[in-house]
């Protein structure tokens, strides 16, 4: 079964060539590699022309695509470019800085070809940049129920749950084709949730494999994923979006569950600034939401987090829980000047632990220093009265 791997990549230097070495050892005859520069302005177009050379002659189509010029938006339109010069039976996206685990990759690609899916979703790792730690994915616990014996309304109902990364999955580009699925584009980020959802309700066979097909790098200057503003208000015409397209009002719960979680997420970045903005756009969309909605998710635990102060913006109590935000702003900095206090005296407490250490060292060399002048003097005396 021949793969098309659609690489996206926009002023990524530095991670560009350590990922497209990590799938190298993925790629089998036949196979296409599409990269797909978003108009970048560093060293990424000569970094991946530099590495596709590497690839010749391998039986690799190889298929560079340089834009020239940024587009509007997040990855939307180089992965909607990826996909139609993708010629595969199957479709794997793959971030410009993150990097395979090409065991896990291949695992899920044997699955892939002995059983043909719309949809195949598999696990990743999450590495934090900034901590320089790896981080299991907010949905690791879902993998429990991901049984074998599923309806397709029960693998529905998961797949839903799931983060909507596209770089978890490989598609079979047929269905794709098909349903006439796109990323949209424009001035719109997180682009990967319309999508998500688009796939995840159209397709017709969907299954799981709890495997890691990739470590996906967060934390890194100038990822989206690290928007603290306005920007995160996108998520609700997204939510309107999906629930605009839903084949039926019995997924209402699972897009507002979605909606739920990110917003959880939201309120522990969002800027002073931009509460403000975003409150009110929140209340335009929650206010209209079915009550048979919010009781569906009254005993979700993963709704729970953001219910509540849901629910008050939905009844138009923005002030209250613009209080509370600042609140919690307020309480996250003070745990975090404790932290990097309790840090401060515990290098200070391993400094005068050195100190200390490097005094007894200091007078310990000063009795040696004294032992060997007098073992000198001594000597000397030994020699004069021996002369004498």
């Amino acid at each position: 079964m021949r793969f098309s791997f659609i690489v996206t990549s926009w002023n990524i230097e530095d991670y560009i060539a350590p990922c497209l070495d990590s799938l190298a050892p993925c790629l089998e005859p036949g196979d296409e590699l599409i990269v797909v520069d978003d108009g970048s302005d560093d060293r990424s177009c000569e970094e991946i022309t530099a590495c596709l050379r590497q690839l010749e002659g391998r039986g690799v189509s190889l298929c560079p695509v340089f834009l020239g010029a940024n587009t509007q938006g997040g990855v939307g339109i180089a992965g909607n470019v990826g996909l139609n010069e993708a010629t595969g039976e199957a479709v794997f996206f793959v971030d410009g800085d993150d990097w395979i685990d090409a065991a896990g990759f291949g695992a899920a690609r044997r699955r892939f070809e002995r059983q043909p899916c719309d949809i195949l979703i598999a696990n990743y790792r999450v590495y934090d940049a900034v901590q320089d730690r790896f981080l299991k994915p907010p949905d690791h616990t879902l993998w429990s129920g991901a049984r074998a014996r599923m309806t397709l309304q029960e693998r529905r109902h998961l797949a839903l749950q799931m983060v909507g990364v596209p770089w978890r999955k490989i598609y079979r580009r047929g269905f794709l084709e098909q349903q006439k699925i796109r990323f949209p584009e424009g001035n719109f980020f997180y682009e990967d949730n319309p999508f998500h959802w688009q796939t995840c309700l159209k397709a017709a066979e969907i299954a799981f494999l709890d495997v890691s097909l990739c470590s996906h790098r967060i934390g890194r200057p100038g990822q989206t994923m690290a928007a603290t503003g306005a920007e995160l208000a996108v998520f609700f015409d997204h939510y309107e979006r999906i629930v605009a397209q839903l084949p039926d009002p019995q997924y209402r719960p699972d897009a507002l569950r979605w909606l739920l979680e990110n917003m959880a997420w939201h309120m522990e970045r969002l800027s002073a600034e931009s509460q403000w903005t975003y409150a009110m756009r929140a209340e335009d969309t929650l206010k209209s939401i079915a009550e048979a909605d919010w009781q569906a998710l009254r005993h979700d635990a993963v709704a729970q987090r953001a219910l509540g102060i849901a629910r008050a913006l939905a009844q138009g109590q923005l002030a209250e829980v613009i209080a509370i935000w600042q609140h919690q702003r307020v309480q996250r900095q003070l745990q975090g000047f404790e932290e990097r206090l309790a840090q401060i005296e515990l290098a200070q407490d391993q400094g005068r632990g050195q100190l200390d250490q490097l005094v007894r060292w200091s007078e310990g060399q000063r009795a040696l220093q004294e032992f060997q002048a007098l073992q000198t003097l001594a000597s000397q005396g030994e020699d004069k009265s021996f002369t004498s």
